[in-house]
C-alpha cells in the first residue's frame, strides 16, 4: 500500500533547526549575473526539453550558482565556464533519465537503454579504445538526436584530454560506477519498505552523482593525486562521508519535490523510506536526517584531524582535494537551502530554522520568529557532542 498525503486537505509542516555547518562557504570570483545568464541560455538551447516547465526545473534552478558555491577556487574563467556547462549538461542528462518528460519516460526498459547507451559512449573515451570504435562514436554523436548527450560527452572529453592518463582512467571508472548505480534505481521503485538505513546508505553512496563531481576538484584546482593517494583508506572514508552528507542534504530539501503529488514513495529519498516502512513518522524522519547530516560533518572533521595529526606525510594534492570536498559540502548545502528546484519557482530566501509548509505551488517558509502559536512545535533534541 502506498504512503499518501492528501495535499488538498493537509498542510505538511515540519520544524527545521538551523543546520550545523562547520565549513566555510565561498562563491567563485568568476560568478556574476552576466556569466550566469549566458551559461543558462547556452544550456537551454541544448537541453532538448519537452516543456518550459521542464527547463525551469532543470536549468533555471541555477546550476551555475551551485558550481560557483561548490568549487569556489576554480583557477580560471575558462575552467569556470567549461565546468559550468558540463555540470548543467550533467543535470540535463540525469533528468532525461529520471523525469517523466525525459527520454527515459519513467519507463524501466527505456531507462535501462538510456544508461546503457551512456556507458557505451563513456567507454569510447578511454585511452585504449580501438580507433574504429572511436570513429563509430564520432559518427553516432554527429547524428544523434540528443544534442545534450552529445554535448556532455564532448565536454567530458575536452576536460579529460587536458588531464593525465591516471586522472582520465580514474574518472571514467568512477563515472561508470555511478551510471551503473543510477541505472538500477528505477527498478527499485516501490521497494522502499525493504530498505533500512544501512542498506539505503550503501545503495545511495554508490548511485549518487557526487563522486564524479568531487573528482573534478583535481581539474579545477590544478592538482593530481596518484592512484595510491586517492585510494588511501582515509581519503576513501572522507569521500564516503562527503557523499553521504550530500545525499542527505538532497533528500531533506527535495522532499517537497518528491511528495508534492501526494505520494511519499521514492527509493532515492531516505525520508520517504523511513516513513513508508512504518518505522518513523514524517517529523521523526526529518529529525533523523538532520542528525545524520550533522554526524557526517562531525565525523569528517574527526577522521581528517586524526589523520593530519598522525605525522603521516600527506601531499599538497591530497590536502587540496580534502579541502575542496569541504567547500563542496558547504556550498551544496547552502544552494539546496535556497534552490527553486526544490522549493518552487516563487521561492525566495535561504532556509535557516522554522516551518516548511507545502502547497501545489511550492514551499511556504515561516521563520522561527514568525511561527504560528497554534502549531504545536516538536523541537529537536540537542545534539550530543
Amino acid at each position: 500500500m502506498k504512503t499518501t498525503i492528501n495535499t488538498e486537505t493537509t498542510s505538511l509542516r515540519f520544524y527545521m533547526r538551523e543546520l550545523y555547518d562547520p565549513f566555510e562557504i565561498k562563491c567563485s570570483s568568476f560568478y556574476n549575473e552576466k556569466i550566469k545568464d549566458e551559461l543558462i541560455n547556452w544550456a537551454l538551447a541544448r537541453g532538448n526539453f519537452k516543456t518550459r516547465e521542464a527547463a525551469l526545473h532543470t536549468i533555471e534552478c541555477n546550476c551555475v550558482y551551485w558550481g560557483a558555491l561548490c568549487f569556489p577556487f576554480t583557477i580560471s574563467m575558462e575552467k569556470f565556464c567549461t565546468i559550468s556547462k558540463y555540470f548543467q549538461l550533467f543535470t540535463i542528462n540525469d533528468d532525461h533519465a529520471e523525469e517523466p518528460w525525459g527520454d527515459g519516460s519513467n519507463n524501466v526498459e527505456a531507462t535501462k537503454k538510456y544508461w546503457k547507451r551512456a556507458i557505451a559512449l563513456l567507454e569510447t573515451l578511454r585511452d585504449n579504445t580501438p580507433w574504429h570504435k572511436k570513429l563509430l562514436r564520432n559518427i553516432s554523436m554527429a547524428t544523434a538526436a540528443r544534442p545534450y548527450q552529445r554535448a556532455i560527452f564532448d565536454y567530458m572529453k575536452k576536460i579529460l584530454d587536458s588531464q593525465s592518463p591516471t586522472i582520465r582512467n580514474r574518472y571514467i571508472n568512477r563515472f561508470k560506477e555511478y551510471i551503473e548505480g543510477a541505472s538500477v534505481q528505477i527498478q527499485m521503485q516501490g521497494k522502499e519498505k525493504e530498505l533500512d538505513l544501512q542498506t539505503y546508505k550503501a545503495y545511495r553512496i554508490n548511485s549518487l552523482a557526487s563522486i564524479p563531481c568531487t573528482l573534478m576538484i583535481e581539474y579545477l584546482y590544478d592538482v593530481e593525486m596518484t592512484d595510491e593517494e586517492y585510494y588511501h583508506p582515509n581519503v576513501q572514508e572522507l569521500e564516503r562521508l562527503c557523499t553521504w552528507q550530500v545525499a542527505l542534504v538532497n533528500d531533506l530539501f527535495s522532499l517537497f519535490k518528491e511528495c508534492k503529488h501526494g505520494t511519499l514513495e521514492n527509493v532515492n529519498n531516505i525520508i520517504a523510506i523511513m516513513v513508508s516502512n512504518g518505522k518513523m513518522n514524517l517529523q521523526e524522519a526529518v529529525e533523523e536526517v538532520c542528525s545524520q547530516i550533522e554526524w557526517s560533518r562531525h565525523e569528517y572533521i574527526r577522521v581528517k584531524d586524526k589523520w593530519y595529526n598522525s605525522g603521516e606525510n600527506i601531499s599538497k594534492a591530497v590536502r587540496t582535494f580534502i579541502n575542496g570536498m569541504e567547500y563542496y559540502m558547504s556550498g551544496n548545502s547552502y544552494w539546496h537551502r535556497q534552490s527553486k528546484r526544490y522549493h518552487g519557482r516563487n521561492w525566495e530566501g535561504v532556509i535557516t530554522t522554522g516551518y516548511m509548509e507545502w502547497s501545489s505551488e511550492g514551499t511556504v517558509y515561516h521563520k522561527e520568529n514568525e511561527q504560528n502559536p497554534d502549531i504545536i512545535i516538536h523541537k529537536f533534541a540537542e545534539m550530543i557532542e
